[in-house]
């Protein structure tokens, strides 16, 4: 598969699953019922920034990740959860290997830029409501 066919493929689904969460929190507000303006303006804007932060947000984990900032609470996390579960092959790793095995995750941007354009959409739904 071409290189720019799995960026669309990341874009796209990264996008529908943040339309949908802009769904949910405008159907949570009831804006179809609304017919005043600047409430519609408002919802709007709640429903752009909500997304946008959680998935900028997630970006900047990943980011903080691949820099290695949260290896030692998943080391912990996966010790713990292996002497918890019962019935579980206890492979001792030391943190040296568990450091050796992480891998960075490569082509996180989509997340940041899909982020970055619903948060700019309520930031416009913001202004509009100001505006208004």
């Amino acid at each position: 598969m071409k290189k720019w066919v799995k960026e669309l493929i990341k874009y796209s689904i990264a996008f529908v699953l943040a339309t949908g969460l802009f769904f949910l929190v405008v159907s949570i507000r009831n804006i179809f019922n609304i017919t005043d303006k600047k409430q519609i303006f408002r919802f709007l804007s709640d429903g752009f920034v909500i997304p946008g932060v959680v998935f900028i947000g997630a970006g900047a984990l990943v980011f903080v990740s691949n820099f290695g900032a949260l290896n030692g609470i998943a080391y912990g996390l996966k010790h713990a959860v292996l002497m918890l579960l019962p019935f579980m092959k206890k492979k001792h790793q030391t943190y040296a290997e568990f450091l050796e095995s992480r891998k960075q995750t490569p082509g996180y941007i989509f997340i940041f830029v899909v982020g970055g354009l619903f948060f700019t959409l309520g930031i416009l739904f913001m202004i509009l409501f100001y505006t208004c």
